[in-house]
């Protein structure tokens, strides 16, 4: 069997020029398309080599613009500035001489200044050994769920035909590590569904439009441990088809790691 673990996949791209033919394998797919999170972590992760360590990852736009399939495609990366304080780089993920995702990202090392406000706390929510496990089930969940562990914790199951408003709970990845970056916390903030598929009472396809993330530091080390990840989401509007998102990921010590807004697509 090859090996896809999330670690292998980071270690292709950290390797990869703009001619590397990249797959994304089965495992990882979305319904038809590769997990969001994945491709937003190895867009990242593309980024690493044009800018000096000591700048790190302030913030992530990502425009999905078509759906990332399961055939060869290839990561462009490129420095759109770099300035005193913040270099903006760009990644598009080319398949079959179509863009279909374009990565922005800001990188800038840490300054002298007057104004500081403490991070969100993390919410007030059951212990994971107190939430409820939910389950990896071949054919009904998506396959990219297989590489996650997840105690929900807030708000309603997807399909269950009530809430919609929140969701939230605990995260980890289920395979060993000892250090996850940022590439990571990508990845283990899109692995939750929407929540306002709790308001269906039958499956519906969902897919994200636009993501935008903001990294919170905390003079934190360059990695954490795999432990369990705190997520809450909460919905602001959602119209005509189209959800408005918000939501953060908190560190096992309880420390605002991220944040994100998201726009995305119920076909419901």
């Amino acid at each position: 069997m090859p090996d896809t673990s999330f670690s292998t996949m980071l270690a292709t791209v950290g390797d990869a020029t703009q001619a590397t033919r990249l797959q994304l394998p089965e495992d990882w797919m979305q319904g038809r398309a590769g997990y969001g999170g994945l491709v937003g972590a190895l867009a990242l992760k593309s980024m690493r080599s044009h800018f000096p360590s000591e700048r790190k990852i302030r913030s992530l736009l990502i425009s999905f613009v078509g759906p990332v399939g399961p055939g060869d495609f290839s990561i462009h990366s490129r420095v759109l500035r770099s300035g005193r304080a913040v270099t903006q780089v760009e990644a598009k993920l080319v398949q079959q001489e179509a863009v279909q995702c374009v990565v922005l990202g800001s990188f800038g090392g840490d300054r002298d200044s007057a104004i500081r406000i403490e991070p969100a706390p993390r919410p007030e929510m059951a212990s994971p050994a107190n939430s409820l496990e939910l389950p990896y089930i071949d054919g009904l969940t998506p396959a990219f769920m297989r590489h996650f562990a997840y105690r929900w914790a807030l708000g309603e199951l997807p399909f269950s035909g009530k809430g919609g408003r929140e969701i939230g709970g605990w995260i980890q990845f289920r395979e060993h590590t000892d250090c996850l970056t940022e590439e990571w916390l990508v990845a283990l903030a899109d692995a939750w569904p929407v929540p306002v598929l709790a308001m269906l009472s039958a499956p519906a396809p969902a897919s994200t439009v636009t993501w935008e993330m903001g990294f919170v530091h905390l003079d934190r080390h360059t990695c954490t441990e795999n432990d369990w990840w705190s997520y809450r989401s909460t919905v602001d509007s959602a119209e005509n088809g189209y959800v408005h998102e918000r939501g953060a990921i908190w560190d096992p010590e309880g420390r605002l790691a991220m944040y994100s807004r998201q726009t995305a697509t119920v076909f419901a």
